[in-house]
């Protein structure tokens, strides 16, 4: 009779252990989903994939104080961005394809954007001249009632100086290069 209690005892005892690690084992992993729902960077913009016709991104992200943005997809050469030390957080990039992920306590996955080229010519007539607006170099023809006159390739964001005597029709066009 003894020896039915000892078992019966070890049983309950084993039992209970049993009983204490899958709860143990239980909070471990939840604790572990907790902390990544918690502490993993999220990106939130741009979207993975994104098409962007405006070259200034504005990220937005959570759990995170850093970002990676590189046009290789094996970030070789990281540009490293810390927006807590800019006062804005738009960036301004050339169109192409980038890759972003956030660091914070843990890295996140990276996502995928793409900045569409965007032609833009304005026509100052108060200073006369043609400025690029848009985020390419640009191809300017000049014509007149006599056919084109002639042709001047405009970076971005600069003006040239134009005759605004003459009937002249400006036409800009990207740039191959």
């Amino acid at each position: 009779m003894k020896n039915k209690t000892n078992k019966s005892n070890y049983k309950k005892g084993m039992s209970r252990v049993s009983k204490i690690m899958v709860i143990v084992q239980f909070v471990i992993l939840a604790g572990a989903v907790l902390f990544i729902y918690f502490f993993s960077p999220h990106l939130d913009y741009p979207r993975n994939n994104q098409s962007l016709d405006n070259g200034v991104v504005d990220f937005k992200f959570r759990n995170a104080n850093l970002i990676l943005v590189d046009d290789n997809p094996d970030f070789r050469n990281p540009m490293e961005i810390d927006l807590s030390k800019l006062n804005t957080t738009g960036i301004n990039f050339k169109p192409g394809t980038y890759y972003w992920k956030a660091v914070g306590f843990i890295e996140s996955n990276s996502q995928e954007f793409t900045i569409n080229p965007n032609v833009g010519l304005e026509l100052n007539e108060e200073n006369s001249s043609l400025k690029n607006a848009g985020n390419v170099p640009l191809n300017v023809s000049e014509k007149t009632d006599s056919g084109t006159t002639g042709l001047v390739i405009l970076d971005v964001q600069v003006d040239y100086p134009v005759d605004m005597k003459n009937k002249t029709i400006y036409q800009g066009e990207q740039n191959g290069q």
